[in-house]
């Protein structure tokens, strides 16, 4: 899953005229920064809604931004002592037992929260990117 930012190109030019290659990557890594932060703060609520014992909620992380085939990413995930990775899968996209579809609380929590909070990150993304214009 991920979000796609459109209109930046024009933005991205400018700064980069402005305050060359070097100074655009510290730039565009802060405001990714802070535009994940902001989702990663959604994630935690909306666990927080069928929260057992924290562990899922404990154990998000948000990576640093990187370039990956061109693009810059930050990917949210789940690091931690209890590996609730293993049961986020499955809770967010279910599971068969004994031949019967299983759909828990949580399921499609992520795609649910992402999809709600991508404008959110949009705008703060733009927002950082277009201060320092």
């Amino acid at each position: 899953m991920s979000v796609n930012v459109n209109g930046m190109d024009k933005i991205l030019k400018e700064l980069e005229n402005k305050c060359g290659p070097r100074k655009l990557n510290q730039v565009t890594t802060n405001a990714l920064k802070k535009g994940s932060e902001v989702v990663k703060e959604d994630m935690v609520q909306a666990f927080g809604a069928f929260a057992d014992t924290g562990a899922s909620q404990n154990e998000i992380i948000v990576s640093v931004p990187r370039t990956i085939q061109g693009v810059k990413q930050v990917r949210l995930g789940w690091n931690g002592p209890k590996a609730r990775w293993r049961m986020i899968h499955l809770n967010e996209n279910g599971y068969t037992k004994t031949g019967r579809r299983i759909t828990p609380r949580g399921f499609g929590t992520i795609r649910k929260t992402v999809d709600s909070s991508s404008k959110k990150f949009s705008n703060i993304v733009q927002n950082e990117l277009e201060r320092l214009l």
